[in-house]
């Protein structure tokens, strides 16, 4: 028999999300599926988010002329990311 509280689901949720670790995956989705929107149609024509794991985010540019623009955007990319998917997500950006 059951005693005490219901417990919320979205309290359930998270608790298996953090157990199952599927969290990250999560948010690594979210990134792609709003990176035209962080990164602008223009650099997301050239750029693509290829990984995301322990804060870090592989980014492929097709050119070197993209890799080189983004190494000077970088500041701008990490805060633009933290406010599509979450503080803390991404803590570096390497590009490829």
């Amino acid at each position: 028999m059951r005693t005490g509280k219901p417990t919320r689901i979205d309290r359930m949720l998270e608790k298996l999300f953090e157990q199952k670790k599927w969290r990250q995956g999560i948010r690594a989705a979210r990134l792609r599926l709003s990176w035209e929107e962080v990164v602008g149609p223009q650099v997301a024509a050239h750029t693509k988010p290829e990984h995301l794991s322990r804060g870090r985010l592989y980014v492929s540019c097709d050119h070197d002329v993209w890799r080189t623009e983004l190494a000077y955007l970088k500041p701008e990319l990490l805060k633009r990311i933290a406010e599509a998917v979450g503080e803390g997500v991404v803590k570096e950006i390497f590009l490829r």
